[in-house]
């Protein structure tokens, strides 16, 4: 994405991303998270500051102090948010926080397809436990920290495309294919690809360039990844953590020891059978152990609720005693409630982050009030759910000024005294019933309009994309490769950055046409395009230009490069099993040179005047 990106460009990620944003489709991290990111860009920040700001989200803080005594640490635990963030490091646990913060806000709105969507969450999940463990593999130069949220974030793009198209995106994520080529289908079918919007939000959100390449390295042709810079490092762990996900995901366990015995074969490691065997225990129960420091348990998030009937408004009790939740219970019933109960706040968490209580009543203990840090949970649940009203019974009837003011500051609505009765709460309860159903109401129109406004987006999108294709091959039209050398020149001129190009003639196509017809000609024509959308690179564009001309266009490359594209070509050419027999071109190569060369029809031209070389020496 880039500021010269037009509407003609080929490129529209950033209106698409623009419009999926507008409509709330965008996984966001927490309040947390992102204070953790800015206090991490002041200079003045330090320990004190950053430990503060955790220790108001007891998720966060259960999960920090969970990473920070996992094995690959030292050995002595730690019980402090200070200790913790020394031993993890700052930026690793601002790193963490996006993440985590980020999949519990992604699990709390679901698409349509709610099955399909929390598989995926469940799925990054599970990759970010198995990019943890390789880090305890000898020489691998990676943070066990950093490479779990990497793993983390790496597909979340996917949890914004199911929302925002649901049925399209989730036909296309059923179909068996590589990483590489679903991102291809994603662009073909959706105008933009996943991996467009994850890295996007990584930028967006402040992650290190070297997560961000890495991330892009994993979905990629498996040579990519070859190699021995950090960057290919932890896109080869990534891509095998996300080839290993969906079996530790659904517990396969005999395909999960495959799959784990090819991965660290990767790594030139050898395993025996009983060393596997242990392997998939050890990932099986570190899973377990992350999936009890989730806010959201994404297993019980995937149950439908099943205790309140449409239109039916719930209300949890939290913390009552047994005697009073008897009476405020079936009082509450009587009056058309669906009631539940927990016995803690953090019991509450899952009925909360399932949507399971629209109104809360939340009595607190005899000998002490919430905590400052749980004023804050229940704040973030009003302002997460706005739909849901919160009472709070203190006990006793004197109470503090200053606690009263902070919690109806976070959002309460109302503060009764501990002696209440039951009717005084059952009218309470319903004043507040009607302000929730008004706003069950409001939400629901406002998925409505989401809904159509999606269609129409993507069907805008099909339409403009199709102008911007070649209709035979599926390839970019000429239209769409003038934008794309606008677009990628005037980096070129303003960064200094390399582009080359190469044009390309099917040798004797007059004579296949003539001899076997223009459908066999038609057949041959789609079978090289095929070719070269399997042999370029993701970042670089096929087009066919008319007739039998081809064009592909690589920034960043060099002419070097583009003679090893060259030999690949060839060779995967040769391969073809086409009627016409085997297919054959001439190909002219050119690369920038700002002193020769002053817009990208030169370029163009001197790669024509190579082919035209090429042919008069054939």
């Amino acid at each position: 994405m880039d500021d010269t990106s037009s509407s003609d460009s080929g490129l529209p990620e950033q209106s698409t991303l623009m419009q999926i944003q507008a409509l709330g489709y965008l996984p966001t991290p927490s309040s947390t998270a992102v204070r953790l990111y800015e206090l991490m860009r002041s200079e003045d920040t330090g320990i004190p500051e950053m430990a503060a700001v955790i220790k108001g989200d007891v998720s966060l803080t259960a999960r920090l102090l969970h990473m920070a005594n996992r094995g690959g640490y030292a050995q002595r635990s730690v019980t402090s948010v200070e200790e913790a963030l020394m031993r993890v490091g700052t930026m690793t646990v601002a790193n963490l926080a996006i993440g985590l913060s980020v999949i519990d806000d992604a699990v709390k709105s679901p698409s349509r397809d709610t099955r399909l969507y929390l598989e995926l969450c469940h799925q990054s999940l599970a990759a970010a436990v198995v990019a943890e463990w390789f880090c305890d593999r000898p020489g691998v130069p990676v943070s066990a920290a950093d490479l779990f949220a990497c793993a983390l974030l790496a597909r979340i793009g996917q949890l914004a495309l199911l929302r925002f198209y649901p049925e399209a995106y989730a036909d296309l994520l059923r179909r068996d294919c590589s990483p590489a080529e679903r991102l291809e289908l994603e662009r073909e079918h959706l105008g933009i690809d996943h991996q467009a919007i994850s890295l996007a939000l990584l930028r967006e959100w402040g992650f290190p360039d070297i997560f961000i390449d890495a991330i892009r390295l994993s979905e990629t042709a498996e040579e990519a990844r070859i190699g021995e810079s950090r960057r290919q490092v932890m896109g080869q762990l990534l891509h095998n953590a996300w080839e290993i996900a969906p079996f530790l995901e659904k517990k396969y366990t005999a395909h999960l020891g495959l799959h784990v015995e090819r991965a660290l074969a990767t790594m030139g490691l050898e395993t025996s059978a009983g060393e596997c065997d242990s392997i998939v225990a050890r990932l099986l129960q570190r899973l377990k152990e992350w999936e009890s420091t989730q806010q959201i348990d994404i297993k019980m998030a995937e149950q439908t609720e099943t205790s309140t009937e449409e239109g039916q408004l719930s209300v949890l009790l939290v913390g009552v005693g047994e005697q009073e939740r008897s009476v405020w219970g079936a009082a509450l019933i009587a009056q058309g409630f669906a009631v539940a109960d927990s016995a803690s706040l953090h019991e509450a968490m899952v009925r909360v982050a399932k949507g399971g209580a629209d109104i809360l009543i939340i009595r607190e203990a005899p000998n002490g009030l919430l905590s400052a840090a749980e004023v804050a949970l229940v704040g973030t649940w009003l302002k997460d759910v706005p739909r849901a009203a919160l009472v709070v019974v203190p006990d006793g009837g004197r109470y503090d000024e200053e606690h009263a003011v902070a919690l109806l500051e976070a959002g309460v609505t109302a503060i009764l005294p501990g002696d209440v009765t039951a009717g005084c709460l059952v009218a309470q309860a319903g004043r507040l019933s009607d302000r929730v159903a008004l706003a069950r109401t409001l939400e629901l129109e406002r998925l409505a309009h989401r809904r159509v406004l999606s269609e129409l987006v993507l069907t805008t999108r099909k339409l403009h994309m199709q102008t911007l294709t070649d209709p035979l091959t599926g390839l970019a039209n000429r239209r769409m490769a003038d934008a794309f050398l606008k677009r990628h020149w005037a980096q070129l001129e303003r960064r200094k950055t390399a582009l080359s190009c190469l044009i390309i003639d099917l040798d004797n196509f007059k004579q296949i046409n003539d001899r076997f017809g223009h459908d066999a000609g038609d057949s041959a024509l789609r079978a090289f395009g095929s070719v070269l959308k399997h042999q370029v690179r993701q970042e670089d564009l096929a087009v066919r230009m008319g007739g039998d001309e081809f064009l592909v266009v690589c920034p960043m490359a060099h002419e070097s490069d583009l003679q090893v594209l060259r030999q690949r070509l060839i060779k995967a050419t040769a391969q073809l099993k086409l009627e016409t027999g085997v297919l054959e071109f001439s190909m002219g190569i050119a690369e920038s040179d700002l002193v020769t060369m002053k817009s990208p029809e030169d370029l163009l031209r001197a790669a024509d005047q190579h082919l035209m070389q090429h042919k008069r020496k054939r």
